[in-house]
């Protein structure tokens, strides 16, 4: 067994991650992604598809990577949402590094990637985003921050800068409150 490096595997110097299909060496290697695989996909009342888990997990259990195609720009721009909505696929993800070019690095999910790319946002997560850089490489994982039992949905914070209409738990319980009360009017 080896690994798979820039200057012998065409997955890495196009920063594509390595499958099964498309490795010289199966994706045994450093180049592909790692899921628990203990998590599961269902489709929520909500948001069409999420993600729970088959087991008990702990505060600081790794889920998986949050892998995609990476894409870069030359900045975020400050105070334009517009753009950066126009640039979201609702799957994009902003890295903290920057690319040799000093350039904005983000992570897109919506073609490919792991099934951490179907957890759920939440205002109060069970789970985080956390970049780990390993010299030159950054990845980012999917960590416990709270103790969930078997059954228990995965959700994670997106950003305060949203994109879409919150629909979680503890946001969608108040609306249905409030069409509630007025019904009885």
């Amino acid at each position: 067994m080896g690994d798979c490096f820039w200057d012998s595997c065409s997955n890495v110097a196009s920063a594509s991650f390595c499958t099964q299909k498309y490795c010289n060496l199966g994706a045994r290697c450093s180049n592909a992604p790692r899921t628990l695989s203990t998590l599961q996909l269902f489709e929520t009342c909500r948001v069409g598809l999420g993600v729970y888990t088959t087991t008990d997990l702990d505060v600081g259990d790794v889920l998986g990577e949050y892998c995609g195609e990476l894409t870069e720009f030359p900045a975020v721009v400050e105070g334009q949402p517009p753009l950066a909505v126009k640039q979201n696929s609702g799957y994009t993800l902003l890295y903290n590094a920057k690319s040799v070019n000093k350039n904005s690095v983000y992570v897109d999910a919506l073609k490919c990637g792991s099934i951490t790319r179907f957890i759920s946002h939440s205002c109060d997560p069970n789970a985080a985003f956390v970049e780990q850089q390993m010299r030159s490489r950054v990845r980012v994982f999917v960590k416990m921050i709270k103790n969930v039992k078997a059954g228990a949905q995965v959700t994670v914070h997106y950003g305060n800068e949203r994109w879409f209409t919150c629909a979680c738990d503890q946001c969608w319980a108040p609306r249905v409150v409030e069409v509630s009360d007025s019904e009885e009017e």
